[in-house]
């Protein structure tokens, strides 16, 4: 799908496949040399994710990989996977994570993303959506807040760097509130 972006950029938004590791792999060494890092667990030199499991992961259907690439190469990309499914009175739940190179952020890029994974989520049947948020990332809590969702709980000292601890934020959306565990008999 053909985006613009706030700059009036285009963009093309597309669904992370197999023949696209490499690609998310370079972007993913890019990502962690670059400042946006410090609020993700990506950091510089970090080895490469192994080929099979990550091939296995985008084509499976209780996920969902989505990158945007411009005739620079991949600039941001997102994921989604779902868990609960199978538990007797569990909800369904998605995990999300969402990564935009420094260049690129305050163009759209985390809005455009997150709604493309909520849709997936509500098709899939999720009723609620979660990730976790470094603390000190203004600009990703001020996003996850626009768009609705909500800081639920605090997990302290999970990373330490700069000389100091950094704490992460629970966060959430229901996205389908219509959802029920109760099966009709």
């Amino acid at each position: 799908m053909k985006i613009t972006l706030k700059d009036g950029s285009k963009a093309t938004l597309k669904r992370i496949r197999g023949k696209d590791y490499d690609e998310v792999m370079d972007f993913l060494d890019k990502f962690s040399r670059g400042k946006g890092a410090i609020w993700t667990n990506q950091y510089a030199g970090q080895p490469k994710k192994d080929k099979e499991k990550s091939i296995q992961k985008y084509e499976s259907d209780d996920s969902l990989f989505l990158g945007v690439w411009n005739d620079k190469g991949l600039i941001a990309e997102a994921s989604i996977s779902v868990s609960g499914f199978n538990h007797p009175w569990k909800v369904p739940v998605a995990v999300f994570a969402l990564s935009v190179l420094e260049k690129y952020t305050s163009l759209g890029l985390g809005t455009i993303l997150l709604k493309e994974l909520e849709k997936w989520a509500i098709k899939k049947g999720v009723h609620r959506i979660k990730a976790t948020v470094r603390h000190n990332n203004k600009r990703g809590i001020g996003l996850y807040l626009k768009l609705g969702y909500q800081i639920e709980g605090i997990a302290r000292e999970t990373a330490f760097f700069d000389n100091q601890w950094q704490h992460e934020y629970y966060i959430a959306k229901i996205v389908n509130s219509k959802f029920s565990c109760f099966k009709s008999s």
